[in-house]
């Protein structure tokens, strides 16, 4: 007997030192600032509390939370918000009472009347043990349980102090409790939030959970994975490629590869990108056929968060697949007509969509276009001129497509002189696609049109738009084009 228990000890002594040098090693390559308390020992300032009534209050350098009856979940929520962090903290928990810890987490107003949701470590004293899986309070349920990780299981002590060591670190979450790994998971629903202590809704008052060592090491998220996908084109995909990464790079915020398909005629089947590794992919495709498999893939990538870029005349692949359709929201040529889906036009200051029959994409000879922002409110264009002129490019038209959960950001009017339809054509739009994010611009074409300003800082932007949610890049750049003048760079 007394030899398992050392046995059993040996075994979480050396979970935590793996556990902790494993947060070494991330804190160290994501550039860690040192640990702050979130909890001065004495009171509850920097905290506040939301949801249910649940009472908390400090005694002997702890936080206590007490369930109260008749009241809901309640969360005491500290007041900044955090994104990139290790977390540790320990917890006494009665045995009767769920309770967890959120990260990442909001209440908003036009969210189920405010109610808090997010990321949840669960704390779980029943038979069950799932303290440290992750939840997701309010939203969509267990995302990842224990029921797989007997360590992890074992390693939780009824009625004594527990550690948890909590990292989020970019769109990877990872828990380890009293030194075992528990829980990992890639997500980027929620980039940002603030940090909770929950007391669950209980059937019985004055239950009680502790807190205590609150500490927070901020650290800086390692950069995005982007993918660019070129290879085949009727488009100089030879001569965009370079610059769309080299415009990725100048942000500081991506890590950028390129993945070539073979040629024409080349064996598809070979061509294998690990889409799980990516944040973003950039189109710059327009060619045969992906493999099945590969197709799968880029769906699944899609729709569990991916982020996705359409450049130009990537929207004129792939017609008859028809979740790519639905993620690039519209395209043109490849045989797309009526049966593809409605034109997406911009009438009377609103999104109208157009059933006429005909085939979908067409274009006039280039020239210089005003580009008129329809979403000013939009993390991508906020901030940015209504109306400016885009350099020289092709102005496609007549796009055609499912347009589902399709949000027009900006559109141009393809001039009759000019060969155009007369209509307000949709130029920048965004797609979501399940929890995937879409940025789709028609602008570009050449080498040439990555030089425009407005392309550059709309491209750059929604890059970071679909692979985060968010936009940091907001700042307006002097040489932005005006309404009267292009501007490149």
């Amino acid at each position: 007997m007394k030899k398992h228990i050392l046995c059993w000890l040996a075994g979480v002594l050396a979970g935590w030192a793996m556990g902790n040098l494993q947060s070494v090693k991330a804190a160290t390559a994501a550039e860690a600032a040192e640990a702050q308390d979130l909890f001065d020992g004495k009171t509850l300032q920097g905290w506040v509390q939301k949801g249910g009534k649940a009472r908390y209050h400090v005694e002997d350098g702890c936080i206590v939370g007490t369930t109260v009856l008749n009241t809901p979940n309640s969360f005491l929520c500290t007041e900044k918000e955090y994104d990139n962090f290790i977390l540790d903290l320990d917890f006494k928990v009665h045995p009767s009472l769920n309770s967890g810890i959120q990260i990442r987490s909001q209440s908003l107003p036009d969210y189920k009347k405010g109610q808090v949701h997010g990321y949840q470590v669960e704390i779980d004293p029943s038979a069950r043990a799932w303290s440290a899986g992750i939840y997701d309070e309010g939203r969509r349920g267990w995302l990842v349980d224990l029921k797989d990780n007997e360590p992890a299981r074992k390693a939780f002590r009824q009625n004594e102090w527990n550690h948890y060591r909590i990292e989020a670190i970019g769109d990877t979450m990872k828990t380890w409790i009293n030194g075992v790994p528990a829980a990992t998971l890639k997500d980027s629903m929620t980039p940002r939030g603030f940090i909770a202590l929950q007391v669950h809704n209980s059937k019985e008052a004055g239950l009680q959970i502790r807190w205590r060592n609150l500490r927070l090491q901020a650290v800086a998220a390692p950069k995005l994975k982007a993918l660019i996908i070129d290879g085949q084109n009727n488009h100089d995909w030879k001569g965009t490629t370079p610059g769309l990464r080299k415009l990725l790079e100048e942000t500081g915020l991506f890590e950028v590869s390129v993945a070539t398909t073979p040629g024409k005629n080349g064996a598809m089947d070979s061509f294998k990108p690990d889409f799980s590794q990516c944040q973003l992919v950039v189109l710059n495709y327009n060619g045969a056929d992906w493999s099945p498999a590969t197709q799968k893939a880029f769906e699944a990538y899609v729709r569990q968060g991916g982020g996705v870029v359409v450049f130009h005349a990537a929207d004129n692949a792939f017609p008859s697949w028809p979740a790519y359709n639905e993620m690039i929201g519209l395209g043109g040529w490849g045989g797309r007509n009526e049966k593809s889906g409605p034109m997406v036009r911009y009438r009377d200051g609103k999104v109208v969509l157009d059933n006429t029959p005909g085939p979908g994409g067409t274009h006039g000879p280039q020239h210089e276009f005003l580009v008129e922002i329809r979403e000013p409110n939009h993390p991508i264009t906020a901030g940015l001129p209504a109306r400016w002129l885009h350099t020289k490019d092709e102005l496609y038209s007549k796009l055609r497509g499912p347009a589902k959960n399709l949000t027009v950001l900006a559109t141009a009017f393809a001039a009759p002189q000019k060969d155009g339809t007369g209509e307000n054509e949709p130029v920048l739009f965004t797609i979501q696609f399940g929890q995937g994010r879409i940025f789709h611009t028609a602008l570009g074409h050449a080498a040439e049109q990555l030089r425009s300003v407005g392309f550059i800082i709309t491209y750059q932007r929604g890059a970071e738009w679909a692979a985060t949610g968010k936009v940091t890049l907001t700042r307006v750049p002097a040489d932005f084009p005006t309404a009267e003048k292009s501007s490149t760079r």
